[in-house]
């Protein structure tokens, strides 16, 4: 018998190609509604419609610190008004920008512009702003189904309830239809509640960043016109929303700032007024300045105190010893005091002339002469003036005294008062430098908050405004066909490979040989079929695997090919088990091999009882099966039989052609 190679471990590709081969028909099929599952997806799966609206956000850099630092406030100004903001003066990022854009604040805006609590069932692909006109569907309900049927000039349900005008009353609340809805025969809504409708919207809706400080906004609806129209809307709340919001909220800081400035200029004035009052009843204006000033005032008033005590004593002990007689008049003039006074000096030179006179007369006169004694008169008339001008400069210097005396006592009292007035007029004036500080940090936050509200918190600008699409994004046409034909073709080659390896039926004699682990042989027409090796064998056995398998063919070529051999050959047909029943087989096989060469014996099934008379261990079997296709679990039985009987299997032999093309052959 021709032998195939014997099966390996190893995946022949050869072999795969040939397994395709012959199941092109399971690939084509499976192929095919693969195709057909794709064009049902496009067929009954709703179509999504993409929009995508790119807004451009730009975010102001703290203008506030760097105008407080161009003001030269500084960290003084920060600290003195940064806790009188009720918030900061910097933007937030971008992540606050995505948040506020997917907020339920501004979806919801957007699902009460566009009427999104009702969905457009019936015809598809219609905005629902184009049905609904008006809804008021308030509090929470389960969704809704309800078809309206035109009928005249009105309206109907399907149930017959006949709606007054346009005006469809359902889940407790009105949903008022469009006169473009006159338009149509009839139309199918679904209706949600005002929370299910934000959801829906939020898990269609993708808000997120892009590149640089610009966030996209992309919506999936399943009409283009909405798809586009929600992106587009949410743009336009969130810009209103900063334009008023934001512009709100720096009114409402200008306003804040305002009525702080106003009430810190009235505690400046204040402080101020008290500051002027104490420094004009106290005359403290610099404390240190006057303090030094004062001082150095009672060191001369006491310098000239000790001065004037010496000369009024100098000048009292002068006039006591005058008094005593121990002294002239005339040298009272020689009192330091007195030689400076022009009237004494006038004095003591008059004098003088008269004596210098009396003494020219003396020379010529008596000292009784009567110019003489007028002369002495005037002597002592001017000296007798000297006594009571030190009298007068006495108590002159008494007043002095008494006057700087009472002079540094009050600059004592003063000077015992300054440390307390100057800490009342240090606490006054830093209140007003505190008071000032406040005043200048707070114009300068007033001048950022006007700023902002005229910049209205930052720059943002819708950049690409999303457009109605032609064509749906989901699902893709191309790639749904190109998805169903190759999911169709792999789960073929799967089925196919899947199949030959643990299937039911085995067509393929290398898969027969892996299973059976013996030589398998598919016949064809003109091909030799020899069985052994030896000549040692002088019968063999055609067992049929089922009974649609004939041995016929299969034992003539047999027989031929032992006879081009030049052994001769005779078959013996069992395959009728009706009508061998009599047939002593044990003998007539005995007989046959003595007689012949070679003695083909054609049995019927292996539970026959002339199967189970010619089996023997030195008659070896051939399995003979169809070429189309085999049973595995009956191959596998028959063989382990076979085994279990200890009798020699030749191989198998899958008979591709008709018995009568065999033996035409």
């Amino acid at each position: 018998m021709n032998r195939v190679s014997a099966a390996s471990d190893t995946v022949d590709l050869v072999e795969v190609g040939r397994s395709l081969g012959r199941g092109w028909r399971t690939i084509g099929i499976s192929v095919g509604i693969g195709l057909l599952i794709g064009v049902l997806v496009l067929w009954l799966v709703p179509r999504r419609f993409e929009g995508v609206t790119t807004v451009v956000v730009r975010s102001d850099q703290g203008g506030g610190a760097s105008l407080l630092a161009r003001l030269g406030l500084g960290d003084a100004a920060s600290s003195a008004g940064g806790g009188l903001l009720p918030g900061g003066a910097g933007r937030a990022d971008l992540n606050t920008e995505v948040e506020i854009l997917s907020s339920r604040a501004l979806i919801g805006q957007i699902v009460d512009s566009l009427h999104l609590q009702v969905e457009v069932r019936d015809p598809a692909g219609m905005p629902a702003s184009d049905v609904v006109e008006q809804v008021r569907l308030p509090g929470s309900f389960k969704d809704v189904k309800v078809t309206l049927e035109r009928r005249g000039d009105g309206w109907a349900t399907g149930d017959g309830d006949v709606l007054s005008s346009r005006t469809v009353r359902v889940a407790r609340g009105v949903v008022q239809l469009a006169p473009a809805a006159d338009n149509l025969q009839q139309v199918t809504l679904r209706i949600f509640d005002r929370e299910d409708a934000i959801q829906r919207v939020s898990r269609r809706l993708d808000v997120s960043k892009g590149k640089g400080e610009v966030i996209e906004v992309a919506y999936s609806g399943r009409d283009s016109l909405t798809a586009s129209a929600v992106p587009n809307s949410l743009a336009a709340a969130y810009l209103a929303r900063r334009r008023t919001t934001d512009r709100g909220t720096n009114r409402h800081k200008v306003e804040f700032l305002t009525a702080q400035l106003d009430s810190v200029r009235d505690q400046l004035g204040g402080a101020e007024l008290a500051l002027q009052s104490f420094q004009e009843s106290s005359g403290l204006v610099d404390g240190t300045t006057i303090s030094k000033i004062q001082l150095e005032a009672a060191g001369d008033l006491r310098k000239e105190v000790g001065t004037i005590d010496v000369e009024r004593g100098a000048l009292l002990q002068l006039m006591d010893q005058v008094a005593q007689g121990r002294m002239s008049a005339r040298q009272l003039a020689a009192y330091p005091s007195f030689l400076r006074s022009p009237a004494i000096n006038d004095l003591l030179s008059q004098m003088a002339q008269l004596e210098t006179e009396r003494l020219r007369l003396l020379e010529r006169r008596l000292e009784t002469d009567a110019e003489v004694v007028a002369m002495d008169r005037s002597i002592a008339s001017l000296e007798g003036q000297l006594v009571p001008m030190a009298r007068a400069y006495q108590t002159s210097l008494e007043r002095q005294r008494n006057d700087l005396g009472r002079q540094l006592d009050t600059l004592r009292t003063s000077l015992s008062a300054l440390p307390a007035a100057m800490v009342a007029g240090g606490r006054r004036q830093r209140e007003v430098v505190r008071l000032n500080q406040i005043h200048g940090a707070l114009q300068a936050q007033l001048v950022e908050a006007r700023l902002a509200a005229v910049g209205e918190g930052g720059d943002a600008t819708v950049l690409d405004a999303a457009k109605p699409a032609k064509k749906a994004q989901f699902p893709p046409r191309a790639a749904t066909l190109t998805a169903g034909v190759g999911g169709g073709l792999i789960a073929g080659i799967l089925i196919v490979l899947i199949g030959g390896t643990v299937g039911r039926w085995v067509d393929d004699p290398r898969a027969i040989e892996r299973i059976v682990g013996m030589p398998t042989v598919l016949l064809e027409r003109g091909a030799p079929l020899l069985v052994g090796s030896g000549d040692d064998t002088r019968t063999v056995l055609l067992l049929p695997l089922d009974v649609r398998t004939s041995t016929a063919g299969v034992a003539e070529r047999l027989a031929r090919t032992a006879m081009a051999r030049g052994i001769t050959a005779t078959v013996l047909d069992l395959s009728d088990a009706a009508g061998v029943a009599d047939t002593m087989v044990g003998p007539t096989i005995k007989r046959l091999e003595a007689e012949h060469g070679l003695v083909i014996v054609r049995l019927p099934q292996l539970d026959a009882d002339a199967t189970a008379a010619a089996l023997a261990n030195s008659r070896p079997v051939l399995l003979v099966a169809p070429a189309d296709r085999v049973d595995r679990r009956e191959l596998m039985g028959t063989v382990a039989a076979l085994r279990h009987l200890e009798v020699p299997c030749a191989g198998v032999v899958m008979n591709r052609t008709s018995d009568a093309a065999l033996l035409r052959a």
